[in-house]
């Protein structure tokens, strides 16, 4: 049966519905108990956001080399000199810019399925010549060659959560790509440090194997995904759109056939607006406010001071005797984990705005006092207590910030520039991690700047403009369909009146009630 088919029965079954009127005065069909099918979510559906979120695990495991360390004649323990150190670090992160600039192309001609399941085969293939690279080299075009599939499955696993779920349950979703990938971290992380004491070469191909063997599970599950329902209405193969969306859903017919009107709208009415669409519109008058929240929130969270808190909080507390590396980056990265796992829960029900006005404040606080300790680092209590905030800052960034950045390019950009949004987010972050990992050590080392944790003042004088700017300019979208809004930014309201505004009852989705309350 064609979709229109099925949109006929479905318009004809919503005739039987009790009706009542919107607050602006429209009529909403009110789907009673009775044509419930079950919850929104199914096993496919959570397959499916493993498969795709677990993107993060096809990198990570290849940052302890010590092929191409030397030894540190001071303290006797393996390192980078400074020429591999960039070498090792610093390039392949151009990798990861090249393949989210060229994500959009990808996932516009072959889907975000497909386009993930042609990152991870490729992934395979960097990790095995980092893993037999015969010099330096092979292995810098390794890393480089997997920091390019990096790069694509960075900028297509997001757009795909947040168009596989229903609008309600988008923030969780993606989130959860966020909270596999702090995943991912800690397991490399552990992988490392339980190898790193073997002699010879097991120390680093035991982690690059493990590398190797993630994609090799994550194809597999990827495949039996069902293709993007939106991306689908987007090319007009809507019965393969609701077959799609069908499988990946536990309710009624009509449900789905309401959900699939909406996503056919939004993808109408932009249709008529932009044909033969080009990366540059997303810098258009009418998309460049959506365009800079989507790519400016995502580097701001490399200007908040998490790279202090983490990367070289790590080395300067190591330094003052507080800890080992590895055991501070295990506690780091499960701080971020933590702040992670708690805005999973809360990130659809406290919404976007609380979430990152109340973070932000205290990631400034902490960098106020944090850097305000940082002058009288003689004291063991000071160095303890900047070692607890740099935890606590991590805890609360991976709270807002994090949960936040891959969000909000992936729900916010209108459906036709979706793709190049995301990939504009992806590329302007990792270039601004590029900036921020040659800046930060020129104000923390002692033979540059020489500011260590005061470093931290620094930043919160950045904080300081983000939450100016997250007050004006960033919207609240918790429970909005794509098409609700695109009418919000068109209509042009005030990002802090977003969360009371009613949008038009076509751009909504049937509301579920109990049919008791029409019995009153």
């Amino acid at each position: 049966m064609s979709f229109e088919g099925r949109k006929e029965t479905s318009e004809n079954v919503q005739l039987s519905y009790a009706e009542v009127h919107h607050v602006e005065g429209y009529l909403v069909p009110v789907m009673p108990d009775t044509e419930t099918a079950g919850r929104p979510i199914n096993l496919l559906l959570t397959v499916a956001c493993i498969a795709v979120g677990g993107s993060s695990f096809i990198f990570g495991f290849d940052n302890q080399v010590r092929k191409y360390q030397g030894v540190n004649p001071t303290t006797g323990q393996y390192v980078f000199t400074a020429r591999n150190q960039d070498l090792v670090f610093s390039v392949p992160l151009v990798g990861s810019i090249i393949g989210a600039l060229l994500s959009p192309v990808l996932n516009t001609h072959y889907g975000r399925k497909w386009t993930l399941i042609g990152s991870y085969f490729l992934s395979v293939g960097g990790a095995f010549l980092q893993l037999f690279a015969p010099n330096l080299a092979g292995f810098v075009i390794g890393r480089f060659w997997n920091s390019f599939v990096t790069g694509i499955a960075g900028a297509t696993a997001p757009l795909y959560l947040s168009e596989i779920v229903p609008s309600s349950m988008r923030g969780r979703a993606v989130t959860l790509s966020n909270v596999l990938a702090l995943v991912a971290g800690v397991l490399a992380t552990l992988v490392v440090f339980g190898t790193h004491a073997n002699e010879g070469k097991k120390s680093y191909m035991i982690p690059l194997g493990v590398q190797c063997v993630m994609p090799v599970i994550l194809i597999p599950m990827t495949i039996f995904v069902p293709e993007s329902p939106q991306w689908l209405a987007s090319k007009d193969r809507m019965d393969q759109a609701r077959q799609n969306l069908r499988r990946v859903r536990g309710w009624s017919d009509s449900q789905v056939d309401d959900e699939l009107r909406v996503m056919k709208m939004c993808e109408d009415n932009e249709r008529a607006l932009s044909a033969n669409v080009k990366f540059w519109n997303i810098f258009d008058r009418e998309n460049i406010k959506r365009t800079i929240t989507a790519g400016s929130f995502y580097s701001f969270s490399f200007i908040s001071g998490i790279i202090l808190s983490t990367t070289y909080a790590t080395v300067f507390l190591e330094q003052l005797g507080v800890g080992s590396p590895y055991t501070l980056t295990v506690i780091a990265s499960c701080c971020v984990l933590a702040g992670t796992l708690v805005a999973l829960f809360t990130v659809d029900r406290a919404g976007r705005r609380p979430m990152a006005l109340v973070g932000m404040v205290i990631l400034l606080v902490i960098d106020v006092i944090a850097g305000a300790l940082a002058f009288d680092t003689g004291k063991r209590s000071h160095v303890l207590a900047i070692a607890a905030l740099s935890f606590i800052f991590n805890f609360f960034w991976g709270a807002s910030f994090y949960s936040l950045s891959t969000l909000l390019p992936a729900e916010i950009a209108t459906p036709k520039l979706r793709n190049y949004t995301m990939s504009y987010a992806i590329a302007w972050s990792e270039t601004t991690s590029v900036i921020m990992n040659f800046v930060v050590p020129q104000l923390t080392a002692a033979d540059a700047a020489n500011l260590g944790a005061k470093t931290y003042l620094v930043f919160a004088g950045c904080m300081v403009c983000i939450l100016a700017f997250v007050f004006f300019l960033l919207p609240e979208t918790r429970g909005r369909t794509f098409a609700e809004i695109d009418e919000m930014y068109d209509a042009k309201i005030p990002m802090w009146r977003w969360r009371k505004y009613e949008t038009k009852t076509e751009a909504k989705q049937a509301t579920i009630v109990p049919v008791d309350v029409f019995q009153v």
